[in-house]
């Protein structure tokens, strides 16, 4: 009776380890996420419009890596382990921003950095990102000073210090990059308002 006790316990053991070792060894999928330009089927762009040279844009530290980062307080942040981006982060910012000034200025005169010495350039725009990141369900943020130049970079032609919010429409990581692509659309904005209204000739002189 006593061993037939013991083996029952031994059983039970063991089946409680193989559970728990299940669990343990269970694969998580991750989640690759991009983030998205302006979308404008009708927008007309012209190998004439203004030549503009992005970059470079700096990122903080904090955001280079491969995990999306959240807000999870005003001092601390959370790196989700499984919810990652498809790309590094500085390269889509750069790109899906290039894509934007694209369409809100009508040109297909977008020159990432570094550009050829050769490449026209009408006038530069250098971008330094202090904070992209935010908290599922509630808003993004994505704060940055960039500085237009002259295409030598002898003359400051505009500059601004930029905070721009985009609420979270939903709790999961998709809606929070959708957040944030809205966020760099409006930056793309900004942007493409102040090279505008620059002079006509201001870029020539």
């Amino acid at each position: 009776m006593k061993k037939d006790l013991l083996i029952k316990l031994a059983a039970f053991v063991l089946c409680a380890l193989l559970i728990v070792i299940g669990g343990c060894c269970r694969t998580h999928t991750a989640k690759f996420y991009t983030l998205n330009a302006l979308a404008d089927a009708q927008a007309v762009r012209s190998d004439q419009g203004v030549a503009v040279g992005l970059g470079p844009i700096r990122l903080p530290e904090y955001l280079d890596r491969p995990q999306i980062v959240t807000r999870v307080g005003p001092n601390e942040v959370r790196f989700a382990e499984f919810e990652r981006w498809a790309a590094p982060l500085a390269g889509s910012f750069s790109s899906a921003l290039a894509v934007n000034l694209s369409t809100l200025l009508g040109t297909d005169r977008i020159a990432l950095y570094p550009w050829k010495s050769t490449t026209p350039i009408d006038c530069r725009v250098e971008i330094e990102v202090s904070r992209f990141d935010g908290t599922p369900g509630d808003s993004v943020l994505l704060d940055s000073q960039w500085i237009v130049f002259s295409e030598d970079r002898k003359r400051v032609l505009g500059t601004k210090t930029s905070s721009l919010s985009e609420p979270v429409n939903g709790r999961g990581y998709e809606a929070l990059v959708a957040a944030q692509s809205r966020a760099l659309a409006a930056l793309g904005r900004e942007i493409a308002e102040a090279i505008r209204s620059l002079p006509q000739d201001a870029p020539e002189e």
